[in-house]
């Protein structure tokens, strides 16, 4: 028996656990000496981008045994307005009329903060976690080279402290479950 039990998907379970253990052996080999500070820098924000996908297929998981959805708005029928028309304060805008319909997001559509904001509207997460799960998330995003990498530091304490939140969500996940289902 294991803390990820409570993940019925089999295979799920399995990827996740395969993808603890190989961020466990990376995170050992940069304790070794003989490793460049740019090996350790770069193999830290492998970790970490292990680390917060794990725990968004965490929150993923628990997100589709909610049964609930997570959505977007969409409009059509967009129509502009004659010029004549026009907002008060954004006159040099054209105003238009559409239908606005709210869709649920497919699957490959949910982002991290998609579902921090839908744990946290629903009370199944504190803002400070969720704050935390989104600065881990930002360090994740280092790892696209078009992004800045200025002032964003990426150690073992930021290592550290992302594990120190995958361990919470997979402990307390259990516990939510039943206001899930």
């Amino acid at each position: 028996m294991t803390d990820l039990d409570f993940i019925t998907d089999s295979t799920l379970r399995k990827t996740i656990e395969d993808s603890i253990e190989y961020t466990s052996v990376l995170f050992k080999e940069t304790e070794e000496e003989s490793k460049s500070t740019l090996y350790k820098e770069e193999t830290y924000r492998v970790i970490i981008l292990y680390t917060i996908a794990i725990i968004e297929a965490v929150l993923l998981y628990l997100y589709k045994k909610s049964g609930d959805e997570i959505t977007y708005f969409e409009y059509k029928f967009i129509k502009q307005l004659p010029s004549e028309y026009h907002h008060t304060k954004e006159s040099n805008f054209s105003v238009i009329i559409a239908v606005q319909k709210s869709v649920k997001k497919a699957e490959q559509q949910i982002t991290m903060k998609d579902l921090v904001d839908f744990f946290t509207e629903r009370k199944f997460m504190k803002k400070d976690t969720a704050d935390k799960l989104m600065h881990i998330n930002g360090l994740r995003n280092t790892v696209h080279l078009s992004k800045p990498r200025d002032g964003v530091i990426c150690d073992v304490a930021q290592v550290e402290s992302a594990l120190s939140m995958l361990v919470y969500v997979i402990e307390r996940a259990p516990k939510s479950m039943p206001k899930l289902i």
